[in-house]
């Protein structure tokens, strides 16, 4: 009784300052207030304005900026039979992407973390680095590979196969090379909750005689269900909203999805504005409401696959499994990772394409090219200006959400938290076309410059920023900030000091995968971009429409490169981001 009187009295005053402390409201802070507003309408401006555009766009019969009539035409034109065509079109095309992406990298997961599969850390590391394999750049090498006139039909010509051949140009090379892209997604997501499941379930099953298969099937797999299905509504999202592989490979190949229809109805004759914003604001529609199930599904209904019991799982055996499963992966690693960076490599060191090494004709002109050409250099200095100095940007912006929003909730943090994921189940094509819309009226100086460039990359993928640090946040105890605001520190100065350090990995990482996410992007880019305005990707991206297969290999590579060696020095610049 002594002791509960004691833990009592030394624990009711802590209580009552941290009480008087937590009552300190942003409203009585006039700094934190004005920011607190500041940061709303930054965030309000950043994703209303372009969806706003594009709701007046879709009601005009004009060009964004061009005197003109407001009509429902362009809306009643979604029912025609070719918009109708399109749509069916890229739900088949998402829907069998998400199905065999999902399929494939859960079974990776499973291989790779449920197994006695022998190389783990080297499986997951080619996984990973496949995954910042840029998608337009893979679609670019695959088309090497299996265009009419590629690698594998000279080849077959080579070997006077006549009767195969292999064209990429179609539903299913779209399918396909979606499904290589978005496998190291899959697997990444389910990582996770695989290795964090508590085995003491799957033990039981073995001990009363399951076999792995039923296992699989009436444990594992079921304690997963919520996992797979957030992981898939995702995959789906991304897949849905994909812009570079279905233009590369579906233009020529006639296969149009709604991301095509929108790039081609504005950037060629006849172009169509109204009719591509309704379509956008179609598209942002079906990807918002995947988007909505997914993180309601991931709020709503959990399994419970970690407890607070230790164990460890015991490895399921190969056995004469090993050498299949060990040909599958080293199969997918070959065609997601190896076998495109090595086309695109041979291809940038030849004059004419030819699938023969031995008829070649190697030449190192394509590099000269970009060495002495001006216009690759200032699209590299945009490069690194936009994804350096705008992942700083989005990172500050994203703190400053992450700390009203799960840390002080001020009046109104639940429409913040909204605003910033609204622009998230926007696909990037359609996001630049509202800004197209919208700085064609606004009278902002913004259109051809880099800043507009940076607006987008900041609107599109401010979520990372928010997720990534707001996590972190919610780990740490209030005590520890109300501890400094007790001592007399103001609640910015307790931020700054408490807060930040504490969080510094976590901020390090948002800077690392903003970066990695504004280095790589092209459709958000590809319709508000000009000739000074021009980054590495529009630049490899031209080069390819203009059927400069080499130039655009060795861009590719360059690219590569770059984003090789900009990552090492990020790691190196930033310790708190190598901690475990």
């Amino acid at each position: 009784m002594d002791q509960g009187e004691n833990r009592i009295g030394v624990e009711a005053p802590a209580v009552r300052v941290r009480t008087s402390a937590v009552k300190r409201v942003a409203a009585h802070d006039g700094v934190l207030t004005g920011l607190y507003i500041v940061v709303f309408a930054i965030v309000a401006f950043l994703a209303l304005v372009p969806l706003a555009a594009l709701v007046i766009g879709s009601l005009r019969d004009t060009s964004p900026g061009m005197p003109g009539q407001w009509t429902l035409a362009n809306w009643a034109n979604l029912a025609s039979p070719g918009v109708v065509e399109t749509l069916l079109t890229t739900l088949e095309v998402a829907g069998l992407s998400t199905l065999f992406a999902m399929v494939m990298g859960t079974a990776l997961a499973l291989v790779i973390h449920r197994t006695d599969f022998r190389w783990p850390n080297t499986m997951t590391g080619l996984l990973g680095l496949s995954f910042y394999f840029p998608s337009f750049i893979l679609a670019m090498a695959w088309i090497v590979i299996g265009s009419p006139g590629g690698v594998i039909n000279d080849l077959l010509r080579l070997l006077n196969i006549e009767s195969v051949s292999v064209d990429i140009y179609s539903a299913g090379g779209i399918i396909f090379v979606m499904v290589l892209h978005q496998v190291p997604f899959v697997y990444l997501t389910i990582r996770g909750p695989i290795m964090g499941m508590d085995p003491s379930y799957e033990e039981a099953a073995r001990t009363a005689g399951a076999s792995p298969w039923r296992m699989l099937r009436s444990i594992t797999l079921p304690m997963l269900s919520y996992a797979l299905a957030s992981s898939a509504l995702l995959c789906l999202v991304l897949t849905l909203e994909q812009f570079g592989i279905p233009v590369l490979i579906g233009v020529p190949g006639h296969v149009t999805v709604l991301a095509t229809q929108i790039y081609l109805l504005c950037r060629f004759p006849p172009t169509a504005y109204g009719l591509a914003a309704a379509i956008g604001l179609t598209l942002a529609a079906i990807t918002g409401i995947a988007i909505l199930l997914q993180r309601r599904l991931a709020r709503g209904g959990r399994s419970v696959v970690t407890t607070g019991k230790a164990g460890k799982i015991t490895p399921i055996p190969l056995g004469a499994w090993r050498w299949p499963v060990n040909l599958i992966c080293g199969f997918y690693i070959a065609v997601s990772l190896v076998l495109p960076g090595l086309i695109l490599l041979y291809t940038s060191l030849i004059k004419f394409f030819t699938a023969n090494p031995f008829d070649a004709a190697f030449t190192f002109r394509n590099y000269l090219y970009v060495w002495n050409s001006e216009e690759t250099q200032q699209a590299i200095v945009n490069t690194v200006i936009v994804s350096g100095g705008g992942a700083l940007v989005g990172v500050v912006l994203g703190i400053a959400c992450s700390y009203f929003t799960v840390r002080l909730r001020p009046t109104g943090y639940r429409v913040l938290d909204a605003l910033v994921m609204l622009p998230f189940g926007v696909p990037g094509i359609v996001l630049g076309l509202g800004l197209l819309w919208a700085y064609a009226y606004l009278p902002l100086p913004l259109y051809g410059t880099l800043t507009l460039i940076v607006l987008a990359y900041v609107t599109r993928f401010l979520p990372y920023a928010t997720e990534t640090s707001g996590a972190r946040f919610v780990q740490l105890d209030r005590s520890l900030e109300e501890a400094a605001w007790t001592a007399g520190a103001s609640r910015l100065s307790g931020v700054w000091r408490i807060l930040m350090p504490l969080s510094l990995p976590s901020l390090q990482s948002s800077y690392f995968l903003l970066f990695m996410a504004f280095f790589r992007e092209i459709s958000a880019t590809i319709l508000i971009f000009t000739a000074s305005t021009s980054v590495l990707s529009v630049s490899i991206w031209s080069s390819f429409e203009q059927a400069n297969w080499g130039l655009a290999s060795a861009l590719s590579i360059l690219a590569m490169i770059l984003m090789v060696a900009m990552m090492s020095l990020l790691l190196w610049a930033m310790p708190g981001a190598r901690r475990r």
